[in-house]
């Protein structure tokens, strides 16, 4: 279809709902040290290779002994120490048992663990704690039977699917994986993402500006939320604003899952970004947004690959990659929730604004007292990047309000959730 300058501006969900509608999912699945997997999407069902405990554990520091033998006041022959880590220990007779730590594998004959503090040492005070030092201990308050004792397999069976395909990996879950003896994790990869910044005005940094010329912010920018994400970047240069460069460079990402570019997107004279997606076959379904800012967002896809044309302006190229390109990106890599999780919060500051277009506001979200506090950060415009250096959040005030008074409630989602 041809580029239609003036085609209809979109809602912010009904952009959400077009580019996760046209999204897919990866197949390519990779493995990782178990080291390096917090934040991926976990490819295979992982199957306990081992009983957990593995054997018979004390909950405590105590003693372990036969519940049998046992009345309360008597005393008891320490015949070892055992730690965690060492082997079991020896058989326990009538009136014995064995100093145990925590972690420690109960002897076979013992059944029961008395916490050190319900026991006191032979000959020492009568509340002393724990009979360190010496042979002979007098239990108090014996506990049932088998108490305090963590029995093989308690937690895990050998055999028994520990985390389904499709978990999302955070610390928990790579505790288990290393509590498995996994050191090495299939997941699934995030997708390839081609990215560039467009304009004859932009420099590398390092390099030296010319008078009207500003340094390339926005690709680093793009590089390090494609990063953030677990995407793989792929970094196209600048782009200069002549179409056949441009076609040039689009058909070169076009070969990947993904491609984003900043600037070139807008009404302006050299805005060719949308005509050359066209005329490269690339299906668009919106130009505009109902947004403030990044107005100017395009949204399309060719074949398999998802194509993105963000605002140039620095702010709007952030915002936009955060709510539109990263969904797509987790979306690709399975995530189970590839939208940011929407909260919300109170507003420190009365917010004004024109109707017409939902407004995302730059936030320091901070939770206190039960609720999140939002304080509002002011900016002087979407160019004005150095203004949000501290934002967590992204208020978002709807469409058809033009005030939201301070200590309202306002929804926001997180920046890089």
């Amino acid at each position: 279809m041809s580029p239609d300058k003036g085609g209809t501006p979109v809602s912010f969900e009904e952009a959400l709902r077009l580019i996760l509608e046209n999204a897919t999912e990866g197949t390519q699945i990779t493995r990782l040290p178990v080291a390096e997997v917090d934040g991926y999407v976990l490819a295979e069902d992982v199957h306990s290779p081992l009983n957990m405990p593995a054997f018979n554990k004390s909950a405590m520091d105590g003693f372990a002994f036969r519940h049998r033998d046992h009345t309360d006041g008597d005393s008891f022959q320490i015949t070892t120490t055992v730690a965690a880590g060492d082997a079991p220990g020896g058989n326990i007779e009538a009136g014995e048992c064995v100093r145990i730590m925590t972690g420690a594998p109960v002897p076979d004959d013992a059944d029961t663990v008395i916490p050190v503090e319900d026991t006191s040492a032979m000959g020492g005070p009568a509340d002393g704690p724990s009979a360190e030092g010496g042979e002979e201990v007098r239990f108090h308050s014996v506990p049932p039977r088998g108490a305090n004792i963590a029995p093989l397999g308690q937690d895990v069976r050998e055999g028994d699917v520990v985390l389904k395909a499709g978990h999302l990996l955070r610390a928990q879950e790579i505790c288990v994986l290393a509590a498995m003896g996994r050191a090495e994790i299939p997941v699934y990869l995030g997708p390839t993402v081609a990215f560039a910044g467009t304009g004859e005005e932009l420099v590398e940094p390092g390099g030296t500006l010319a008078p009207g010329q500003i340094y390339n912010s926005n690709a680093y920018n793009l590089w390090s939320q494609i990063l953030h994400a677990k995407g793989r970047p792929h970094y196209l240069g600048i782009l200069p604003d002549q179409v056949p460069q441009l076609r040039e460079k689009i058909s070169e990402g076009l070969s990947y899952d993904m491609l984003v570019l900043s600037g070139g997107v807008s009404m302006g004279r050299f805005d060719y970004i949308p005509q050359v997606f066209a005329e490269l076959g690339v299906e668009l379904y919106f130009q505009k947004l109902l947004v403030q800012p990044g107005r100017p967002t395009v949204f399309g896809r060719r074949d398999n690959t998802l194509v993105f044309g963000l605002p140039g302006n620095p702010i709007s190229t952030l915002y936009a990659f955060d709510q539109y390109v990263a969904p797509a990106v987790r979306f690709f890599r399975r995530h189970p929730r590839p939208q940011a999780t929407r909260l919300t919060g109170e507003l420190t500051e009365t917010i004004t604004k024109k109707a017409g277009r939902l407004n995302l506001v730059p936030c320091n979200a901070e939770w206190s007292e039960g609720h999140y506090i939002l304080a509002p950060l002011k900016t002087s415009g979407s160019a004005d990047i150095f203004s949000i250096a501290g934002a967590n959040a992204l208020a978002l005030i709807p469409a058809g309000v033009e005030e939201v008074s301070k200590g309202k409630m306002v929804s926001f989602r997180r920046l890089y959730e």
